[in-house]
């Protein structure tokens, strides 16, 4: 069973743990899912507001390669490209997708279909604050759109990380 389609104008994600944390992405008319991500596994799991589960997890730490699966099937794979390797090619049930950053600098990420027409933007809440603002631009899987913040919250981690080494040496 698929997700259904969204055609809404945002979606905000509440983000609370500490070790393991819950990322709550929620409309205006409701709760939409839960994606859990434990510290120390290379794996997620968003539970649907239906009761559906899917599992998001890096099957290869130095590629980058992302998986998406429901039930034990894979339906949907990313993989970073480019000099920089900062922009994704996502392929979602037999449709690509490329997920890019807006800009050099921005923490802003933009997921377009294949004829390059945007379709979700992704950017943090702010500052100070955990989670993130989901714009939605065109209709939109409620599978992907999890697998694409997903994704995001992924990278937004590595440059975390990557700036965190960066200032202690």
């Amino acid at each position: 069973m698929t997700g259904e389609a969204w055609v809404l104008d945002e979606i905000t994600v509440s983000v609370s743990g500490v070790f393991t944390t819950y990322h709550r992405l929620e409309t205006p008319s409701g709760v939409l899912g839960e994606l859990t991500l434990p510290a120390f596994r290379s794996e997620g799991r968003f539970c649907t507001a239906d009761g559906r589960e899917l599992v998001m997890r890096r099957t290869s730490w130095w590629r980058g390669w992302h998986e998406l699966r429901e039930g034990g099937v894979g339906v949907g794979t990313a993989r970073p490209r480019g000099f920089w390797r900062r922009k994704m090619d996502v392929e979602f049930r037999g449709r690509m997708y490329e997920l890019a950053p807006v800009g050099f600098w921005a923490r802003d990420w933009r997921l377009a279909d294949e004829a390059g027409v945007a379709i979700l933007e992704v950017r943090p809440r702010g500052a100070f604050r955990r989670g993130a603002r989901i714009k939605i631009l065109g209709p939109i899987d409620t599978d992907l759109l999890a697998f694409t913040y997903y994704l995001v919250n992924a990278r937004w981690q590595e440059e975390g990380a990557a700036a965190a080494a960066a200032a202690s040496s």
